[in-house]
């Protein structure tokens, strides 16, 4: 496979992980306060990228 469709791969895996793992750790809408209206999850916005990225390295080291 070529490096650009490697890199659309693991572009297109990571958003596919990110989505996931934002909906597993969804925690609400905030319902008061200066942040009224917002999502909250349950790890913070790092946490849950690292771990997408996490993923898609085990996927690609899995199948390379």
């Amino acid at each position: 496979m070529s490096n650009l469709a490697n890199i659309n791969l693991e572009e297109k895996l990571y958003e596919d992980a990110l989505e996931e793992l934002q909906q597993k750790y969804f925690g609400g809408i905030v319902s008061g306060g200066p942040d009224e209206g917002t999502p909250w999850f349950s790890k913070s916005d790092a946490e849950i990228e690292e771990e997408a990225t996490k993923k898609v390295q085990e996927f690609m080291d899995r199948n390379s």
